[in-house]
């Protein structure tokens, strides 16, 4: 069963209702704070009434910014800040309070939304208008600073909300391109994992199948027998190569209701199929355990399942000798594999990728890898394998 679970209402809102409540919040401003300009700004000295207007109309002045900190934070600051300490350092006691909510408004969005170096830069334009507006009060008040300080408490508490969305915007970015990162290498990782899976099971299968139908051509008319024999091989090498390319292809499906029908990874339990395949390609294979066999590893396991067969299909391609050798030794923390024969020896076919793969298989489990001649005569693959998790 599924949860529906929804993000919460705020954040599930376009950014056209948060413009059209900006606008809304607004007209309110310009209403409340431009009424008192129309029908007269009080009784008292012309110098108080003189005040008192300057302060409601930088109150009403914060209207503008307000509509506009979504699309322009930085030009809404610019246009707010002389405003606001217009109110800030002439009004009294009633309208700077509430004047400091737009400004506070406009300071988030652009601690939220701008650059840091803008939003530090703000920040410090608004300690001075605040300093400043202190320094320039009228006196009115027995104890100024409660007046201003109080809206610039405001403001500095608007932007520091906006400067912790913005750190968490940061935060969540980093997490998202980290997990972008990780995803991105895992799904390298999956195709190059494919792609060797491809190349051990084609080139495996496509070399005996080469072999096999070369030479059932050469006696289809002298020994029937022996050609319905090679045709036999090469049904049984397709079958068992569409088995795997099945399985490999199979996690590429987004359906996985039937991947629990696809056959297991190989391993070095499945030798004895790969080394009947290896003879009927016309090269015999002396297999020598040493030490106990045990299960091993999943990874290690189909690791040295692919090394053996790539190294022997070399042996069929390359080595032109009717024999080999595959020694698998089962060590106390490890597996190792020397597949030998006495062949022609020398460098690998210039272009070839299994050596490369072979060795990357080897690294991919932080084992060991070699090949080359061998003195005397003859190619020597040996690789060892770390297991310290299938003991």
């Amino acid at each position: 069963m599924t949860t529906d679970v929804r993000p919460p209402l705020f954040t599930r809102l376009r950014a056209g209702y948060w413009i059209a409540f900006d606008g809304i919040a607004a007209v309110v401003v310009a209403a409340v704070w431009s009424a008192p300009l129309v029908t007269g700004s009080g009784d008292g000295p012309p110098d108080a009434r003189f005040h008192a207007a300057a302060g409601l109309l930088g109150a009403t002045a914060l209207a503008g910014p307000l509509a506009v900190r979504r699309w322009r934070p930085l030009w809404a600051f610019a246009l707010a800040l002389p405003a606001f300490g217009l109110s800030l350092a002439t009004s009294v006691v009633p309208v700077v309070p509430l004047a400091s909510v737009p400004m506070a408004a406009v300071a988030y969005s652009l601690a939220a939304r701008g650059p840091r170096r803008v939003a530090y830069a703000a920040l410090g334009a608004v300690v001075v208008l605040v300093s400043l507006a202190t320094s320039v009060w009228n006196g009115q008040w027995a104890w100024p600073g409660v007046t201003v300080l109080l809206p610039g408490a405001v403001v500095v508490l608007g932007w520091s909300s906006g400067v912790m969305v913005a750190q968490r915007r940061a935060y969540a970015d980093a997490l998202r391109r980290d997990f972008d990162n990780r995803v991105h290498r895992a799904v390298t990782g999956e195709r190059l994992q494919i792609a060797r899976e491809l190349h051990d099971v084609v080139a495996h299968s496509m070399s005996v199948i080469t072999i096999q139908a070369d030479m059932g051509r050469l006696v289809l008319d002298r020994k029937p027998a022996v050609a319905g024999a090679a045709l036999g091989v090469i049904e049984t090498t397709g079958r068992a190569a569409l088995t795997e390319l099945r399985r490999m292809l199979g996690v590429l499906r987004e359906d996985d209701r039937d991947r629990g029908a696809l056959a297991p990874a190989p391993g070095l339990a499945g030798l004895d199929g790969l080394v009947a395949r290896i003879a009927a390609a016309g090269v015999e294979v002396e297999v020598v355990v040493r030490g106990t066999p045990r299960a091993l590893a999943a990874g290690v396991d189909l690791s040295a399942y692919r090394i053996v067969q790539e190294a022997l299909t070399n042996v069929v391609k390359h080595a032109g000798v009717p024999g080999c050798r595959l020694t698998i030794g089962y060590e106390d923390d490890a597996v190792l594999l020397v597949i030998s024969d006495c062949g022609r020896g020398g460098p690998p076919e210039p272009g070839g990728h299994g050596l490369v793969g072979m060795r990357e298989r080897a690294l991919l489990c932080e084992g060991e890898f070699d090949a080359g001649p061998v003195p005397g005569g003859g190619f020597a693959v040996t690789a060892r394998l770390p297991d310290r998790d299938g003991r």
